[in-house]
């Protein structure tokens, strides 16, 4: 019987070969493709990603611009700061398509500006007895005060005792700030734990009562906490002083005059009014501001960027000048003219709204 011949089986063979070899190639060919394509959408993902938080920082600048605006629009309705100002009154979020920028405001010159301490290459006295006596109401150490003022201040003496502040504070209370005193004004609250004697529990103590604003700032009388109206007099209690926040609810003070008929003040003698006077105003010289800008157009992912920004409103005339001299002389004729009781609108001082520092944060802060 003649044999098969052995073709047809070695044609068989090689289209075996050939679909193995496509079939191999189109596997590579899909795990390609799927890679490439996998990297498509993380690139436009990630581009994705970085359109959507320059939109959130341009919202940030959008928040800005309505904190300034919101305060320079107040300023023109009247020449004093209260709770009952539009800047006091709960914001609506703004809403731009699936963006929203919510704005919080908060009066710095209701607290006591730790910068106040040391201005223009001096120490402001009177500034550091009322710092003292916030302390003392606080139950917290006095002596801190004189730390605070010293981590500002451009000698290397501590204040009052002498003795060289590198030796004095070369043991900080938190165990890791450096022992080399900056000599510098404050940036931020936080710097503070930098200081002998200020502990986080300490500093909790103080955030309420205290700000960090770089130039000079009097405290506003009809928004100041009980607690912050007692260090301005020797022996005073947040109790006795709450009579003050009862009547400024129902008129708020126009001029620093008004307060001397007040009962708790109107004991102090000239020298004391004087005394105090540049570290009081009926009106504020900055806020904070807390702008959250909001994207929703994430399903189940909602991202949020969030800045803190001071912003300032001075008169015109006083741009500049926001330093204190030793004996508040300065200080003095701005609180006087800034808080006249000449009520002639001819007279009013046009104001300077601007921001003067802003921080971005990826969380929200405490505020």
């Amino acid at each position: 019987m003649p044999s098969m011949p052995a073709m047809p089986m070695k044609a068989n063979s090689q289209r075996g070969v050939a679909l193995l070899t496509i079939l191999l190639l189109v596997v590579s060919i899909t795990v390609v493709a799927g890679a490439m394509l996998a990297s498509q959408k993380i690139a436009i993902r990630r581009s994705g990603l970085l359109f959507d938080q320059n939109q959130l920082l341009h919202d940030i600048d959008a928040g800005q611009q309505l904190a300034v605006t919101m305060i320079r629009a107040d300023a023109h309705l009247n020449d004093t700061d209260s709770v009952q100002d539009i800047w006091a009154k709960p914001i609506p979020p703004y809403t731009l398509g699936t963006h929203s920028i919510g704005i919080e405001m908060r009066d710095e010159a209701s607290r006591f500006n730790i910068n106040n301490l040391y201005q223009n290459g001096a120490v402001d006295t009177p500034a550091l007895i009322v710092f003292e006596r916030l302390l003392t109401q606080l139950n917290l150490a006095p002596d801190i005060a004189i730390a605070i003022l010293d981590y500002q201040d451009a000698d290397s003496e501590v204040y009052r005792d002498g003795g060289d502040e590198s030796t004095v504070y070369s043991q900080q209370s938190n165990g890791s700030a450096d022992s080399d005193v900056p000599n510098q004004g404050l940036v931020n609250m936080d710097q503070l734990q930098n200081v002998k004697g200020v502990n986080a529990e300490v500093l909790a103590a103080l955030r309420p009562y205290i700000t960090v604003v770089p130039h000079y700032l009097p405290i506003n009388i009809n928004t100041a906490s009980p607690v912050v109206l007692a260090a301005l007099i020797d022996g005073a209690t947040a109790q006795q002083m709450q009579s003050i926040v009862e009547l400024r609810e129902k008129q708020v003070f126009e001029s620093i005059n008004e307060i001397w008929q007040l009962p708790m003040l109107s004991t102090l003698d000239e020298k004391q009014r004087k005394a105090i006077t540049p570290l009081l105003a009926v009106d504020s010289q900055a806020f904070t501001a807390l702008i959250t800008a909001t994207d929703n157009a994430t399903v189940g992912q909602v991202r949020q960027r969030y800045a803190t920004i001071i912003i300032s409103k001075t008169a015109t005339d006083n741009i500049g000048n926001s330093s204190n001299t030793n004996d508040g002389a300065s200080n003095a004729n701005s609180a006087n003219s800034n808080n006249s009781s000449d009520k002639n609108t001819d007279n009013k001082k046009p104001k300077e709204v601007r921001v003067v520092t802003q921080r971005l944060w990826a969380f929200r802060p405490s505020f």
